[in-house]
């Protein structure tokens, strides 16, 4: 969350002490773009624990993901600590569940950047995700790719909803219009994103473990120099290129420069792409966020005017001269074996 819903630290400290033995002294809430989760740095007797409050169930398998990857020999991920049941997640009256993990003391890579050796331990770190061999263990539990488009919905209800009489929030209202004065932009990437993902259809790829979602704001680089892929929270099993998104010639969150892209791939390997797939998954993600980002603003009545502005103004960059928008096509990998 972006601002701290106030939970009561009573509460969250008898069920640390119940659940890890953890003597919890003192919280500090920690700002994040989970809507759904807030996190805290709790301080202890022992060391500092980080700790995630989702508001609803525990999403079993994102938890399970990099706790077996760690399990597996898979170095540089940071995965939830179990209870002293074995359990990864507490369960507490108020339908809100809780996970621990290990405090790491840095920053996101959006903020810190990374060096050249931390790129190439970002792109073995990656590959060794991908080669996991998880798949098969996690086939029944995680989505699979089908290039289905599933943001589609959300974001023609988005545009609906744009289209309502003005909402009373000034902020609603300045979504609104942007949305309308967008709408034949967003209804072209809708076509093109559809085209694509009926042709992808029928290539033939190899789905692998991705984190999908692995942008600089989840690579944690800690003071002492070591990376961490960090917030699992949504792992499927799809073409390595769901995750290779978020390097090559990638915007989001921070802008990937060519030197950085290779130094990632020095680490990663050589490695077939397909372009195609990198513009679906371009386009696909700019849509989520647009209709993700309409459905807070416009639905979620317990959400600041100062975290919705933050919330159109991130929307608005999109279609900014040079932004994500106006370069999705332009894939550039020349060094790479192409599919």
């Amino acid at each position: 969350m972006l601002e701290d819903p106030g939970l009561d630290t009573a509460t969250l400290a008898t069920a640390l002490q119940e659940a890890w033995a953890v003597d919890a002294s003192a919280f500090s809430f920690v700002r994040g773009y989970d809507m759904r989760a807030a996190s805290y740095e709790v301080v202890s007797a022992g060391a500092p624990v980080f700790l995630k409050v989702r508001f609803g169930p525990a999403p079993d398998v994102p938890l399970e993901v990099p706790r077996a990857l760690l399990e597996a020999g898979v170095a540089n991920i940071l995965a939830p600590t179990p209870t002293r049941t074995g359990d990864l997640w507490r369960a507490l009256g108020d339908g809100t569940t809780l996970a621990l993990y290990p405090f790491v003391a840095g920053r996101n890579a959006m903020v810190a950047g990374m060096t050249a050796a931390q790129w190439r331990v970002f792109g073995s770190t990656l590959r060794a995700v991908h080669d996991s061999g998880l798949p098969e263990r996690f086939a029944d539990r995680l989505p699979t790719e089908s290039f289905g488009l599933a943001s589609a919905a959300l974001v023609r209800r988005a545009l609906e909803l744009a289209n309502e009489p003005p909402m009373a929030a000034p902020t609603r209202r300045q979504l609104q219009a942007l949305l309308r004065d967008r709408s034949k932009q967003i209804d072209a990437m809708l076509d093109r994103a559809g085209a694509l993902g009926q042709r992808l259809r029928e290539h033939r790829f190899e789905h692998v473990l991705c984190h999908a979602d692995i942008h600089a704001a989840n690579i944690l680089v800690a003071d002492d120099g070591r990376i961490f892929l960090v917030d699992w929270d949504g792992p499927m099993l799809a073409p390595r290129e769901r995750d290779l998104l978020f390097v090559i010639g990638s915007r989001i969150a921070r802008a990937v420069e060519p030197r950085e892209d290779a130094w990632f791939f020095e680490g990663y390997g050589e490695v077939a792409v397909d372009p195609e797939a990198i513009v679906y998954y371009r386009y696909e993600r700019i849509l989520e966020d647009i209709g993700e980002i309409a459905r807070s603003v416009f639905e979620d009545d317990a959400l600041s005017e100062a975290s919705s502005a933050e919330e159109v103004a991130l929307a608005a960059s999109f279609f900014e001269p040079g932004g994500i928008v106006e370069t999705v096509e332009l894939v550039q990998a020349p060094r790479l074996e192409q599919r």
